[in-house]
């Protein structure tokens, strides 16, 4: 396997997920620093010029969720046995990817803004900042039955959530008012995989 990658949330995704595996991938990195994911070769691989990118034989994804999701089917661990549970898994990256990233994404760009050295549009960020409560509620409720994102058990999916809820408290967001969460991140950045994750200054 060859991993496409550079030490930002959705990338440090599938690295977690590999470390916690014990799987061997060629790691390749991908500088989004220096426009290296809009040169012509990467682009041939993943059109949509970002990263992460997997290639397993004849299987080439180029979305972290799904990365997971075949990681987990592929091995047969950290993920679902039954398919009533491998939908709950996936309803769950669905919900971290249309309520949660969008406004990770906006409250990040503190954090985007100085690895590309760009300006950091405060509009932008405040907005994130004003709509994150909403999503993160639900996942505290979630946390309030389960002690893991899918259950009893840490699973691929928890994953996921890591490198989001991380980058969003490095950015300046709060969880105090969402103690099941902060200690859930907690939990997640202690494990000896997250530790060995790659990750930007400040990450």
């Amino acid at each position: 396997m060859k991993l496409y990658h550079f030490p930002s949330p959705n990338p440090q995704k599938v690295t977690f997920a590999l470390l916690e595996l014990g799987l061997d991938c060629e790691k390749i990195p991908v500088d989004l620093s220096k426009q290296e994911q809009r040169q012509p070769e990467f682009l041939a691989i993943n059109p949509t010029g970002r990263v992460p990118v997997l290639v397993d034989g004849d299987v080439t994804l180029r979305e972290s969720h799904a990365i997971l999701a075949y990681l987990g089917e592929t091995t047969g661990r950290l993920w679902p046995a039954t398919a009533a549970a491998r939908a709950e898994a996936l309803q769950s990256l669905f919900f971290l990817s249309q309520h949660i990233v969008p406004h990770a994404a906006e409250v990040a760009l503190r954090i985007r803004a100085k690895v590309l050295g760009i300006p950091v549009d405060e509009a932008t960020v405040a907005r994130g900042e004003k709509a994150m409560p909403t999503p993160i509620r639900v996942v505290e409720g979630e946390l309030a039955k389960n002690q893991w994102m899918l259950g009893a058990d840490f699973s691929l999916a928890d994953c996921a959530y890591c490198p989001i809820l991380n980058v969003i408290e490095k950015a300046g967001f709060s969880f105090a008012e969402f103690p099941r969460v902060s200690a859930y991140l907690d939990a997640l950045r202690a494990r000896p995989a997250w530790k060995d994750t790659p990750k930007l200054p400040g990450l």
